[in-house]
């Protein structure tokens, strides 16, 4: 996999809005934090609008600020300001050549898990964590980023919770792989195309890590039988299951958790380490990952640690 260059000071970074309408204030807010770590905020001229219907902005605008900003060769990141939906209108236009011949730190989560495939796909790691609306320094998730930015890689963290009616144990190991994931929705709906990076996972060990909001159990479980019967499960070393929000109960499960951890027992799906809680998702403390990096998930029952490893540098 290869590592985009770290940032230096004065390094310029992009703002663009690929998916849904946002907050302009929330760009501002960004952007300021951005030229207060030491780089040049670079708004693109389309990630404020103007908005077409729910969209930041029409397809051919949304995608002219990505192309632009991956053709700048003194942008050395690219911020994405808001999710929503919308990424994947651009996957089919985004040649592959410019991600790998131009290297740069993609930031965003939730519908931007699209282009965090597109990126995975072209052999560049990117960060899986807070945009627009947490990037300060009021938000633990906002400092990490900048800290990916500029060290080029992420030491790690340590989660934990406390078992409960609605939340498993986890279920210990040590697992190694490559971390791969994101918004368990939007990545089942790139499978069968090039950009499926979860059915990918059968070519390569990984350690899966998923999230999402707003889902109905059933529906997450449907998900996740498709990978089941693809044989997905079998080249899975770890997973790591971050926050879904938004979700209740239903008359089958008293929770997403509890629903995850009966699919696994009723499928047999054994042989590696399941760690709950993991601090990535749709929820206050949203914490950067680096997508595509090697990693080393150890758990027990109640905690886990999440190591990045850094093998590539450019």
């Amino acid at each position: 996999m290869i590592y985009p260059e770290t940032l230096k000071e004065g390094d310029k970074v992009a703002i663009i809005s690929p998916a849904s309408v946002v907050n302009p204030v929330f760009i501002d807010s960004a952007a300021a934090y951005i030229g207060q770590n030491g780089f040049e905020p670079v708004v693109m001229p389309h990630a404020k609008g103007p908005a077409c219907g729910s969209y930041a902005a029409s397809m051919q605008d949304r995608l002219s600020d990505l192309l632009s900003a991956w053709q700048m060769p003194d942008v050395k990141a690219v911020l994405c300001s808001r999710g929503g939906y919308g990424a994947v209108h651009l996957l089919p236009h985004i040649p592959e050549s410019l991600f790998r011949e131009n290297p740069k730190w993609l930031v965003g989560f939730s519908d931007i898990s699209a282009l965090h495939a597109f990126s995975l796909r072209c052999g560049v790691v990117s960060v899986h964590g807070p945009m627009a609306r947490d990037l300060n320094d009021r938000h633990e998730g906002g400092r990490a980023v900048m800290d990916i930015l500029k060290n080029g890689t992420l030491s790690g963290y340590s989660f934990g919770h406390e078992e409960s009616e609605t939340m498993p144990s986890n279920r210990p190991g040590t697992a190694s792989g490559k971390l791969t994931g994101g918004n368990l929705a939007v990545l089942d709906g790139l499978a069968g195309t090039p950009f499926d990076i979860l059915n990918d996972t059968k070519e390569e060990d990984c350690v899966l890590f998923i999230e999402d909001i707003a889902e109905p159990i059933y529906k997450v479980e449907r998900i996740l039988y498709r990978l089941y019967l693809q044989g997905v499960f079998s080249r899975v070393k770890g997973l790591a299951v971050g926050q879904f929000t938004e979700t209740s109960s239903d008359r089958n499960h008293l929770s997403m958790e509890r629903m995850i951890e009966r699919f696994l027992e009723n499928n047999g799906i054994s042989g590696f380490p399941v760690a709950y809680g993991m601090p990535v998702g749709h929820f206050p403390h949203n914490m950067p990952v680096i997508e595509g990096a090697d990693v080393i998930l150890t758990v027990d029952n109640s905690r886990a640690d999440m190591k990045f490893i850094r093998y590539l540098k450019i």
